[in-house]
């Protein structure tokens, strides 16, 4: 990253004490070439993170969301962590409440992600799909 998108994304996650919040890791899709990244503040300090890709046109990236306003610690599990993301009923931050409906609706649920980060999840729709058909199809004209 450049000096200006990293004084950008510093200054979109710091708060005024200048600490920075730990962050958990929602990864929609990685993107084999990309060219550029854009950071947006969402309410309730959760960042989107979209990438444009060489081939294609920009997509959704990741999804990142303080750990405090998932009313979790860094002691939690990754396991329990899950569970409170897929059932987003048990938030009390309507933002992130709305957010993590949004990501189950659109990209269905949340798995446990590769790497080293405890707090690293991605999308089932992460990986393509195939899409086995049956028996016969009718012809569009």
């Amino acid at each position: 990253m450049s000096d200006n998108k990293l004084k950008e994304f510093l200054s979109k996650i710091t708060d005024a004490k200048n600490e920075l919040p730990y962050y958990l890791n929602i990864l929609v899709k990685s993107g084999k070439k990309v060219l550029d990244y854009k950071i947006k503040k969402l309410p309730s300090k959760i960042l989107k993170v979209t990438a444009h890709e060489e081939g294609g046109g920009w997509f959704v990236r990741s999804y990142h969301i303080p750990i405090n306003n998932l009313n979790i610690s860094l002691d939690t599990k990754k396991k329990e962590a899950l569970r409170i993301l897929n059932d987003p009923r048990q938030i009390f931050d309507k933002d992130t409440k709305e957010i993590l409906d949004e990501i189950t609706r659109k990209y269905e649920e949340i798995l446990q992600g590769s790497g080293t980060g405890k707090f690293n999840f991605k999308t089932s729709r992460f990986k393509k799909k195939k899409d086995w058909k049956m028996g016969v199809q009718k012809k569009g004209f």
